[in-house]
């Protein structure tokens, strides 16, 4: 099927399979695709809220459905196929994926990823700051720095993560202190010492059952002068040479090649599996206080070689390998089925640097390496 069949057969997926309604009004930004929720009303609703109060996902939770480019699309001239990413192996059979592979005509490819999760857990200090260094709120753990931006309306220059790095997933408030290296890898040095940035604006996320994210991001604007370098990107050691940093690109959802540096993992390499991924249910907090929230028009890529990311890369800015930028990195899981090495989830960066209302901001300032 070409692209505009698969965004067809996908909201037929979420109508029928699903028992989900158009969302009035929501629609994606960039193709103007519509969103399906599952209605407060509806007997899937229902499932969803019930499923929450006993601490757990409704089976239609556990299934997000997106666009990939087929494997054979070369040999069968096809230029786009429905991807199913299901956390439990034993939903490869369940009803839903029955009714997407009808309507899909079978061109559908299943993904077992395991559980997705928030991927908060380059630990040491870095001056001048530069992306890919851990950093966190000051009662976080640690993340990773991603970019640095400037913002509209107050011209302030900042670096940007993600909420759940930054604002503690809703639960800190503007002006809190950000801590590079973050509270996990600094606590020796003092939180006075490792103070870089106070948080400014961050998006809410919104844990209610069957609620729409799209983004998990906040801005942190810098504090004192701890100097930064937002002009290149690449591995904190200098292992291999940096990649000056390039403009917001929109991504094309053919197997394009991307990088990213990370806290935990450093740099790696992956490819960009599919797009536009609708109904991806994320824990973003484990154990008793176990919370969930749902994100659509997401971006899932899978590792080379190695895994992509781990927990403590959130945050990381992922870019093609001419060095512009395409997406926040904000969760994971540990299988990727046929993909292999697992599958890591990325907010479009266009669409963080819009709901925080800044600009990248590639420039740099002072410092030196400690």
């Amino acid at each position: 099927m070409d692209r505009d069949g698969a965004e067809n057969a996908k909201a037929e997926i979420f109508q029928r399979a699903f028992g989900y309604a158009e969302v009035p009004g929501a629609q994606d930004a960039q193709d103007g695709a519509p969103i399906f929720e599952a209605a407060p009303d509806s007997a899937a609703g229902e499932r969803i809220r019930e499923a929450r109060r006993q601490r757990t996902l409704a089976r239609s939770e556990q299934i997000a459905v997106g666009i990939l480019r087929p494997r054979d699309a070369d040999r069968r001239g096809r230029a786009a196929e429905i991807g199913i990413f299901v956390q439990r192996k034993r939903l490869i059979d369940h009803r839903i994926v029955e009714a997407a592979r009808r309507i899909a005509r079978d061109e559908v490819r299943i993904i077992v990823t395991g559980p997705v999760r928030g991927q908060a857990a380059n630990t040491g200090r870095c001056r001048p700051l530069r992306i890919g260094a851990s950093v966190g709120h000051h009662r976080a753990t640690a993340g990773t720095i991603g970019c640095f931006a400037i913002c509209r309306k107050s011209g302030m220059v900042g670096l940007v993560s993600n909420n759940h790095v930054l604002a503690r997933s809703n639960q800190a408030a503007a002006g809190d202190d950000v801590l590079q290296p973050g509270r996990i890898d600094g606590v020796r040095d003092g939180r006075s010492l490792n103070r870089i940035a106070s948080l400014g604006a961050f998006v809410p996320i919104d844990f209610t059952p069957n609620a729409p994210n799209y983004v998990d991001c906040a801005f942190a604007p810098l504090a004192g002068s701890p100097g930064h370098d937002g002009s290149t990107i690449g591995p904190l050691d200098r292992s291999e040479p940096d990649q000056p940093m390039g403009a917001c690109e929109e991504l094309i959802f053919d197997r394009v090649e991307v990088r990213k540096v990370g806290r935990t993992t450093g740099p790696t390499k992956g490819f960009v599996q599919a797009i536009s991924v609708d109904n991806l249910t994320v824990q973003m907090e484990s154990g008793p206080r176990s919370r969930y929230a749902l994100f659509h028009r997401q971006i899932a890529i899978s590792g080379v070689e190695r895994r992509f990311s781990k927990p403590g890369d959130s945050g990381s800015l992922i870019y093609i390998k001419d060095g512009n930028p395409v997406g926040l990195l904000f969760a994971g899981a540990s299988s990727g089925g046929d993909f292999g090495h697992g599958i890591t989830f990325a907010n479009p960066i266009q669409a963080v640097l819009d709901a925080l209302e800044i600009d990248l901001y590639t420039g740099s300032s002072g410092g030196s390496h400690v």
